[in-house]
């Protein structure tokens, strides 16, 4: 859950490290790139072993299909997040 509360912000930007709605947006979106590219390179890989014929690895791609879900889950989290900073920033609520 998301909240623009400003205690559970507070508290995420202790987490974050940082002091201002500002800095906790920057640290947020930066995690959030970086999550959406394991989230491509699992995908990338997943490509690769489709196209390379190779059999026995079912297991493998369900795995890294459940992985990927569950990094695309975790980076829409922070962008959720990132949306509540931003709105608290500009005092909406």
């Amino acid at each position: 859950m998301v909240t623009s509360r400003r205690k559970d912000l507070d508290a995420w930007a202790q987490i974050l490290g940082v002091s201002n709605d500002a800095d906790a947006m920057r640290v947020l979106s930066g995690q959030y790139g970086r999550l959406l590219v394991i989230a491509g390179e699992l995908n990338a890989f997943q490509n690769r072993y489709t196209r390379s014929g190779a059999v026995g690895g079912d297991d493998i791609l369900i795995a890294l299909n459940d992985a990927a879900r569950d990094i695309l889950d975790a980076a829409d989290g922070l962008r959720r997040l990132r949306r509540s900073f931003e709105r608290h920033e500009r005092g909406v609520a």
